[in-house]
This record gives C-alpha cells, sequence and structure tokens, in this order.
C-alpha cells in the first residue's frame, strides 16, 4: 500500500477546518487556506472538506473536493507544495509538463513555476505546504561547503514534479511524513518541545532536498565537482612526478616540493583519493609499470625490469608483487609473449 493510512493521518484528521457543499464557498475557502485561485467545476458533487495543521514553517494538510475540478493558482510564489493522492487521481500541469499522480505517484510544486492542477471525482490528497523562505535556510544548511553557504545563487529551487511514492526513496518519506504527523498535538495530549519539533521538520525538508532532484542539488553538486577538480591538481602533479622519475630514488619531501603542497597535505590528500600514503602509492606504481614491462617482455630479464622500474632489493619486489598481482615475477615472465 502506497498511501498513508487513515489510522496513521488520524491526528491531522482531528483538525478540521470546513467542510462544505457549494462550489463558491469551497473555492473563497480553500482560497483563503492556501492560495487565491480560479476553479472550474466539473462533474459531480460538491463534497468538500479541508484538515490543516501546522507545526512551523511547514503546514500539514488534507483537501477533498468531492467533484471534479481544475484549480488554477497561476504560481505558488511563497511555498512549495507536495501533492501526495490518498484516494483517487489527478493531473498536475506546470508549462507544457503534464504528470499523473495518484497513490505511487505524487508531485512537487516549486514555488515559482505556474501550475494547473485537474482533481478527478473522489480524489482527496494529502499536502506538505513548504514556506519557501524557510525551505531557501535548509537548503543553505544542507549544501554548505567548507567555503560557506554562499555559493547556492537565487531564491527560487525548482524541482523535478513527479514525485514517486512507490520506491525506497518515496517509502522513506512517507514514513517521515507519517512521523511527522504522529507529533501533531492531540486532545488532552502533552505538546512537544517547538525546537525538536522544527528539527523534525527540517530533516524532512533536507530529505526532499538531497532526495528528490531539484536545481539546488544540481548547483551544490556542480560546485563540488568543481572544487575537487582543483583540489586534486596537486594530486595529479605528484602522480606525475613519480611517474616520469620511477628508476630514481624519491622522498615525500621531493614529491611534495613537485605538487606544490606541504607533506601532510600531499599525505592527507593520498589517503582521501587514493586510500594509500604516497610512499605506498608511489611503490604501486612501479609494480604497476614492472607488471607491464614484465608482460610484455620489454626488457632482457626481470632483474633489469625491477631495476628499471625503481627496485633494488629484489626479494622484497618478489615478494611485493606477489601481494598486488598473486603471482611472482618470474610467473608473470615465463608467461608473457616477447616484444
Amino acid at each position: 500500500m502506497n498511501a498513508l493510512s487513515s489510522q496513521q493521518l488520524s491526528p491531522l484528521y482531528r483538525h478540521e477546518v470546513f467542510r462544505s457543499r457549494h462550489a463558491d464557498e469551497t473555492q473563497a475557502l480553500v482560497s483563503a487556506e492556501l492560495k487565491p485561485h480560479r476553479s472550474h467545476w466539473g462533474r459531480g458533487a460538491v463534497d468538500a472538506s479541508f484538515y490543516r495543521a501546522g507545526l512551523g514553517p511547514m503546514s500539514l494538510c488534507i483537501l477533498r473536493y468531492g467533484c471534479e475540478v481544475d484549480i488554477e493558482p497561476d504560481s505558488l510564489d511563497d511555498f512549495v507544495l507536495v501533492q501526495m493522492p490518498l484516494r483517487g487521481r489527478a493531473e498536475v500541469r506546470t508549462g507544457s509538463e503534464l504528470v499523473q499522480i495518484h497513490a505511487g505517484q505524487g508531485a512537487v510544486i516549486s514555488a515559482h513555476r505556474p501550475v494547473k492542477v485537474k482533481w478527478h471525482a473522489g480524489c482527496e490528497q494529502l499536502m506538505l505546504k513548504i514556506e519557501r523562505k524557510h525551505l531557501n535556510e535548509v537548503a543553505k544548511q544542507a549544501f554548505a561547503t567548507d567555503d560557506g553557504p554562499d555559493h547556492l545563487t537565487g531564491s527560487n529551487i525548482e524541482f523535478e514534479t513527479p514525485f514517486r511514492l512507490d520506491d525506497g526513496i518515496g517509502t522513506q518519506w512517507r514514513r517521515l511524513v507519517a512521523g511527522l504527523v504522529g507529533l501533531l498535538p492531540m486532545p488532552g495530549g502533552g505538546t512537544y518541545d517547538p525546537q525538536w519539533l522544527l528539527h523534525y521538520e527540517d530533516n524532512l525538508i533536507r530529505y526532499l532536498l538531497c532526495h528528490h532532484p531539484n536545481s539546488a542539488r544540481r548547483q551544490h553538486d556542480g560546485v563540488r565537482r568543481s572544487v575537487e577538480r582543483t583540489d586534486l591538481q596537486p594530486l595529479h602533479r605528484a602522480e606525475e612526478f613519480m611517474r616520469s622519475r620511477l628508476a630514481e630514488s624519491q622522498s615525500l619531501d621531493d614529491i611534495a616540493r613537485a605538487a606544490g603542497v606541504s607533506r601532510r597535505t600531499l599525505s592527507l590528500m593520498f589517503r582521501r583519493h587514493r586510500e594509500a600514503s604516497p610512499m605506498e602509492a608511489l611503490r604501486n606504481l612501479r609494480l604497476d609499470a614492472a607488471h607491464a614491462q614484465l608482460a610484455r617482455r620489454c626488457a632482457a630479464s626481470v632483474t633489469d625490469v625491477a631495476l628499471g622500474c625503481g627496485f633494488s632489493h629484489l626479494s622484497r619486489f618478489s615478494a611485493s608483487y606477489r601481494e598486488r598481482f598473486g603471482k611472482l615475477p618470474n610467473e608473470t615472465w615465463r608467461s608473457a609473449r616477447l616484444c
């Protein structure tokens, strides 16, 4: 079952805002609660109900019209709306994109994009209304880099509209939403600490930002890749220096100077990106070069290959070679074809 159950949503159903059987009254009430809009009523009798509870910068709503109706709010402006059908189906059009939503697929409607929604008769939806200003604040925290959060530009985060609710990400999302519904105040019950509730809401928003495709995440990923490319330049210089002098003695100081960084920075980079120390990486480069030469018999003997790749101690070379390739140098040599 992909939709949340009535039992899971029972705390929200206790927060009834209105019921109506009149089209004009329903439009006015929904406009006051969510966003002014135009309505075009279709088949069926109006049997509307609306439930809403706010825990901070996020509101939980359940809306039913009963009949078929087209809703045109233009753009939402101040908030992002996540729509999740509980029963029935609807259609969401943003620009030229038309998305069918049902119990297995919802929609994330960005604040700045003009939208039209067609509710089919019998459709009932759970909706999360997230204030755009707070969404942007959480995005800056979620996608902050070591240089700070200011790399995110603009205040309009654009989400992909369809939101699958029946895969792994959607299943976890529904669990988080059900948890938020469970935190709503119950008649005669206690209340939760406001800061703790805000923290839970922020985690829910973070989950949406990190797991549902959107412009803020794409921008962050682009900045991160650019930073990583810049960060890797000293590493590449170090490796190029190593490869060009495999037969020569190389110290950590020599390699750090060639890379243009300190010994400590060089060591941290190799640990992070190569899972080895610089000297271990140098040994592996030498072993790989030796393996390639032995496999082609491009030297007079195994000893010549070892010496040409910087190994002066032949027994250590043989042990390291077997550890890396699972065989001795002589075995590779014997099975190789002549160049």
